[in-house]
């Protein structure tokens, strides 16, 4: 929540600068950033004429670019909102973003000032930006902090980061949301709340909203009511387990472990999850390698476009080879644990840690 206070004060003190990048896992925080700068530049009239919003992934920088360069209509600023943008990410999820074979994908020669043709374009644009748009990339995806074009921004505009808020900052922000509506929700059952559903402040909201009209009249939110209305949110646990396997970091994958045991999953269920997710990702990479992308990737995957877009990003972490060697363990796991050989949680943790061991 500090991110986005801070980018309160930023814009109250500064006023509207021509460039954002907007970044993080945290969507509700962006999209609410986002919807602050157009409050404050665009009517209900002028946004008809002065508001373009693109997928930057299925935009050319040259587009974006001639957007940002037309005049406002009438009077007041232009916004330009760039969704997905894929110029930030390091390279191999670049590369698999906007296809292994295009020109203008970064690699490892921008890091001898070398820069790829798609970029620098707007950094053409970005040296010296029009002083009557508003210019807002945004993406979920981790950042490149080495790429010429963030340094650019900084000069010239402002990075702010989203990242989800912690347990503590949401059971605070769950009792604001609450209050207003005339409820109550102690400390621990907020806790219970979140563990169930993950820390996306989008689905905390949509279900709030759902538990505040189940309850009706009544003012206390008990622990009772979440266990009915609610249903434990695994699919953002095993991304994360899968992230930090194929990022080698050990505590962030035992951390999405212990989130899952603790919302109540079985191990059955969750050595499932985590192979089906490791499948996905080898299919992901063969069907990238057929140049297949976007809709058709969900399609083929049979997966929300979401969940496609981060599968794809999970497969550069990993070869061809490590996912099928990580699957034959898993099986080895799966079958150890049903006849008694190992407990699972203890047999899951070593799974992770010599994943990871393999893979550095």
């Amino acid at each position: 929540m500090r991110a986005f206070l801070d980018f309160l004060e930023n814009v109250k003190r500064e006023g509207i600068a021509p460039v954002y990048l907007l970044y993080g896992q945290e969507d509700y925080l962006r999209r609410q950033a986002i919807e602050e700068l157009k409050r404050r530049i665009l009517t209900e009239e002028s946004a008809q004429f002065n508001f373009d919003y693109v997928d930057g992934e299925e935009t050319e920088a040259k587009d974006i670019v001639s957007l940002a360069e037309t005049p406002p209509f009438f009077s007041g600023l232009r916004l330009v909102v760039v969704h997905h943008s894929p110029y930030f990410t390091p390279p191999k999820r670049q590369r698999a973003a906007r296809g292994k074979d295009d020109p203008d994908i970064s690699g490892p020669k921008e890091q001898e000032g070398i820069v790829a043709p798609g970029d620098q374009v707007l950094i053409k644009y970005l040296e010296n930006p029009c002083k009557t748009t508003c210019l807002i990339f945004e993406t979920g995806q981790n950042i490149d902090q080495r790429k010429k074009i963030l340094k650019i921004i900084r000069k010239n505009g402002h990075l702010f980061e989203f990242a989800y808020l912690t347990t503590a900052e949401l059971s605070r922000w769950l009792a604001r949301r609450c209050d207003r509506a005339g409820k109550n929700m102690s400390p621990g059952c907020a806790e219970l709340f979140i563990n169930r559903l993950g820390k996306s402040m989008y689905t905390l909201e949509n279900e709030l909203n759902k538990l505040i009209f189940y309850t009706g009249s009544r003012n206390d939110l008990n622990r009772e009511d979440i266990l009915k209305i609610t249903s434990p949110h695994a699919e953002e646990n095993i991304f994360e387990m899968v992230d930090a396997i194929g990022e080698r970091e050990s505590a962030k994958g035992l951390k999405g472990l212990k989130g899952l045991l603790e919302a109540g999953y079985n191990f059955a269920y969750i050595s499932f999850m985590v192979a089906r997710q490791f499948r996905l990702i080898l299919q992901a990479q063969e069907l990238a390698r057929q140049g297949s992308r976007g809709a058709h990737l969900s399609q083929s995957l049979g997966v929300h476009a979401f969940a496609a877009k981060k599968i794809l990003a999970q497969s550069c972490n990993f070869k061809p080879t490590q996912v099928k060697e990580i699957l034959e363990k898993l099986l080895e796991l799966d079958l150890s644990v049903k006849t008694g050989g190992q407990d699972f949680y203890s047999a899951m943790e070593m799974f992770i840690i010599e994943c990871i061991s393999k893979l550095a």
